[in-house]
Order: C-alpha cells, then sequence, then structure tokens
C-alpha cells in the first residue's frame, strides 16, 4: 500500500485506524473510505484528507487515474452521507455555513484533479457520498448501490445550488427532483438507465478489479484532451453563479425548527413531525 501524500494518516481518534485508506496499483491511486462500522460516512477529517491526496494526485506525473471505493464491513457501502453527529451541532448561521464550505472544498478538490476519476460503487451511496460519486468523470457499480438523498424524509435540510447542478448534470433536471420529492434511493439500473454508470457489475467480487480495468483504459488515453473536457463541461454548468446565490435557503432550512426535529427524530429513530417552520 503506498500513500502519495507526506502527511502521517491518522484516524479521528488516537488508536483508531485511518479513516481514509489509499493504494498504489500500478498508474492508479485508489482511495477508500474506511468506516465501515458507519457505512463510510464521512467526517471532517475525511474531507480535509481527500482534499490533500486529490492536490498531491496533482503533483505525481506517475498517476494516471483515481479511483474511489468504500471498504466494506457488514454490508457494502461507498458512502452513507455525513457523519450525522457532525450536522447535530449545527445552531447557527456560521454552523452550518462551516460545513457547506469544507463539503464544497472537497468536491472542489476532486473536481479539480487532473486526472480523470472513477467512483466505484456499492451499497449506500447517499448524501455526500452521492455528490462525490457525481464529482467523478466515470461511475460503476454493482448491484447493490442504492443512490440518493432521502433528506425529504429524514433531517429536512437541503441542497446547494452548486450540488443541485452537479447532480442535474449527471441525473438530469426531472430526475433529480423526482429522486429528492420521491425520498427514495435510485437502484443501479434506474441509474443505468439515466446515463449515470458506465457498467454495473454482475455482483460485488468483480467490482474492484472492474473498477481497475476501468481506470486504466482512462489512464491510457490522450490525458489534455480528458482534462479540458472535463474541466469545459465544469464551467459551462458553473457559469453565471454568483457565491451567495442560495445562502437564503441553506440558512432556512439548517436553522429550522424542522431540521433539529429531523435529526432528533433520526438518532430517536422515530418518524419527524414537520410543521414547515
Amino acid at each position: 500500500m503506498t500513500d502519495p501524500t507526506t502527511g502521517a494518516a491518522t484516524g479521528a481518534s488516537p488508536g483508531a485506524p485511518p479513516e481514509i485508506l489509499t493504494e498504489r496499483r500500478g498508474a492508479v491511486q485508489w482511495v477508500i473510505f474506511n468506516r465501515p462500522h458507519a457505512r463510510n460516512a464521512i467526517t471532517p477529517w475525511m474531507e480535509d484528507r481527500l482534499i490533500e491526496i486529490c492536490r498531491a494526485v496533482n503533483s505525481d506525473p506517475g498517476i494516471k487515474a483515481l479511483a474511489l471505493t468504500g471498504a466494506t464491513g457488514d454490508k457494502p457501502a461507498f458512502m452513507a452521507g455525513a457523519d450525522l453527529s457532525c450536522l447535530q451541532a449545527v445552531a447557527s448561521p456560521e454552523d452550518f455555513t462551516i460545513l457547506e464550505i469544507r463539503a464544497e472544498a472537497a468536491a472542489m478538490a476532486l473536481e479539480a484533479v487532473r486526472v480523470p476519476t472513477v467512483a466505484v460503487l456499492s451499497g449506500a451511496c447517499v448524501g455526500e457520498g452521492a455528490l462525490l460519486a457525481s464529482c467523478c468523470d466515470v461511475r460503476i457499480a454493482s448491484p447493490s448501490v442504492r443512490f440518493g438523498f432521502p433528506i425529504a424524509r429524514t433531517v429536512g435540510n437541503c441542497l446547494s445550488v452548486r450540488n443541485l447542478a452537479r447532480l442535474s448534470a449527471v441525473l438530469g433536471t426531472a430526475r433529480t427532483k423526482e429522486m429528492i420529492f420521491s425520498a427514495r434511493l435510485l437502484t443501479a439500473d434506474e441509474l443505468a438507465a439515466a446515463g449515470a454508470l458506465r457498467n454495473v457489475t454482475a455482483g460485488e467480487e468483480e467490482l474492484t478489479a472492474h473498477g481497475q480495468s476501468v481506470a486504466e483504459e482512462l489512464a491510457a488515453l490522450a490525458p489534455l484532451t480528458l482534462w479540458a473536457t472535463r474541466e469545459g463541461l465544469r464551467r459551462l454548468r458553473d457559469q453565471g453563479l454568483p457565491p451567495d446565490i442560495d445562502a437564503d435557503l441553506l440558512r432556512r432550512c439548517y436553522l429550522s425548527a424542522d431540521y433539529q426535529e429531523g435529526i432528533a427524530a433520526f438518532f430517536e429513530k422515530r418518524r419527524p413531525a414537520w410543521s414547515g417552520r
């Protein structure tokens, strides 16, 4: 296992295993989200670490592709969203602004990687996991993948306009809205029908090897052509979006009584009682 960065990889607490693992396989750098007990839910440390790794990849000419996946525990999972203990602490505009800035920095770092990126998906691919997968150039999945944002049923927050743009670029506007309005997760077949997946493997066993194969195929293509295409499409997607376009939307949702009720209901394992306030 080779880590392309120079910083020490430590977990969130002393003695804990790293929450992100890295492994170099030929010209492909793998990033493995490593919290299987929490279905790889992302923490602030993991967001910062992902940014470090993306920057390190950009400075290593030997890396020709980047692949992201999740460690498998009792159930397969790419990433089950953000760690809700972090969301539970949101109580002021400053709090949710910090959360959004950190998550956006991770997404932007992934989109700014100079090499093609592959999301290798299985199991839960929810919330920030679905967003990071949407930031990648290519997605492959096993039949177990479940992709989406059940926030209208769970915690009652909302997505930033930039994240809605990311999803719409992958799924289309109508399917993005239907996914959030139905509060259900899309299956591998539905993602493939939307053009969001390159391949669906026969099972879990073939997924990693197939991810390596796809990454190697991309690594063999003209790198500047791929880079210019992904960067051009990103600019086309984001043109004209001012930085504060969604400040009022985020504030109203994250500081609402409904958001506090949604978080409390999640931890109390009950259905939220929405009030619209």
